[in-house]
């Protein structure tokens, strides 16, 4: 069963890009059942690595994408990336430190930044991708 909850509305329209959040999501809901069911510290940082580099899989193809077709928006989009990155550094370091500490906060960042991102900020390139920069 998903923990999070996918709605149409969150679809971009550029097939690659709504494939990865999906399997963002997919992730995300895997660390979260981890953190839920006490697996481990091990476990759950694995989990925890594996959301982090998809999403940095993800944000390479998209950073690609957006350079193509010159996307106006590209440096506050890049910008959004790289608050990511530094606020799920500083959960990792936390996690490894003082496990179990941060694991359930870690989750709900991430959610909630994935789904906010995506609405706010992911949507905006959809039309703009789709027809390779004429927007």
């Amino acid at each position: 069963m998903a923990v999070i909850k996918w709605r149409e509305g969150y679809n971009t329209g550029v097939a690659q890009f709504d494939n990865d959040h999906h399997k963002i999501v997919e992730l995300i809901d895997l660390m979260y059942m981890a953190i839920r069911d006490k697996s481990g510290k091990e476990v759950i940082e694995k989990a925890c690595n594996d959301v982090l580099a998809y999403t940095g899989y993800h944000f390479d193809n998209e950073e690609k994408a957006m350079q193509a077709v010159a996307y106006a928006e590209m440096a506050e989009h890049v910008a959004e990336h790289s608050r990511l990155k530094a606020e799920a550094l500083r959960f990792q370091e936390i996690i490894s430190s003082n496990f179990p500490e941060g694991t359930n906060e870690f989750y709900r960042f991430l959610r909630d930044w994935l789904l906010n991102h995506i609405q706010d900020c992911d949507k905006k390139y959809g039309p703009y991708l789709q027809d390779g920069g004429d927007k």
